[in-house]
């Protein structure tokens, strides 16, 4: 009995794909319906994108507690909004399965995961930079510049990101999860390579789906994020599959990517 958990999280990902309940096409639908709508409108120039997203110029002369609560608020709002739309679809044991109980070999594992999503996303930088592109104002990436000119600022893009990046991670592998379910719907399971040919398509197509996901009007080369947001999510599912549980990726992502920060902002200042 007490092997049972562990074997459990050796199986692969079942949170709607081997377990039940298995989600049928109009549950999958609203959800990924959702989380692109919620995206969209985060990453689009309307209201509510300006309102969450200011310029380069408004963030790094604002002197306002106001500005700070907006856009940490909107990392929180970003990522209550796709786990309703988890909630939505599959109620609160699907939001459950998302989070099963950490182990202590976890967090080696977020270490591992996240160390190799940062170096795949240095990888993907510089092979995304030989892909032509027009150049587009992204106010998201001010907020990446803004953040190098004060540790407060730092502080105040801290607390948007780790919210951003819960809820960009839980949409890639929901993305997994889908294609992984209809892979072992449409390829014969009786063979070995075929099932690993469905893991290997799952990989590739859910992070091709997820670079598609941050394919928006302020970032719309959609070859430049396969390499800069596609290619470094790899690593991101792996953990995920040895896992199964979301706060693996999201943490090892989190971690890398303000150990960055913190050492750019040392240096400049």
């Amino acid at each position: 009995m007490t092997k049972e958990p562990s074997e459990k999280r050796r199986l692969w990902p079942s949170l709607y794909s081997e377990e039940e309940p298995i989600a049928d096409v109009n549950a999958w639908i609203k959800v990924l319906a959702a989380i692109w709508f919620i995206y969209l409108l985060f990453n689009t120039k309307n209201p509510i994108g300006t309102l969450f997203t200011p310029s380069l110029a408004e963030f790094r002369m604002h002197g306002s507690l106001g500005l700070d609560i907006r856009l940490i608020f909107a990392g929180v709002l970003f990522l209550a909004l796709v786990l309703g739309s988890v909630w939505g679809a599959f109620g609160s044991t699907g939001v459950q399965r998302l989070f099963p109980r950490l182990r202590v070999r976890d967090g080696f594992l977020m270490l591992w995961y996240g160390l190799l999503n940062f170096l795949l996303k240095a990888v993907g930088s510089i092979i995304g930079g030989t892909v032509h592109g027009k150049y587009v104002e992204d106010n998201a990436s001010a907020l990446d510049l803004g953040e190098l000119d004060s540790w407060h600022n730092f502080w105040v893009v801290t607390g948007r990101d780790f919210f951003m990046f819960a809820g960009q991670v839980i949409a890639l592998i929901l993305f997994f999860l889908v294609l992984y379910q209809i892979g072992k719907k449409v390829l014969p399971q009786d063979r070995r390579f075929f099932r690993g040919l469905t893991k290997v398509l799952a990989y590739l197509l859910a992070a091709a789906a997820y670079a598609a996901l941050m394919t928006t009007p302020v970032a719309p080369n959609f070859g430049q994020n396969l390499w800069g947001f596609g290619l470094p999510a790899l690593p991101l599912l792996a953990g995920y599959r040895r896992t199964r549980n979301v706060l693996v990726p999201i943490i090892g992502l989190f971690i890398f990517d303000r150990a960055l920060v913190i050492l750019l902002l040392a240096v400049s200042i």
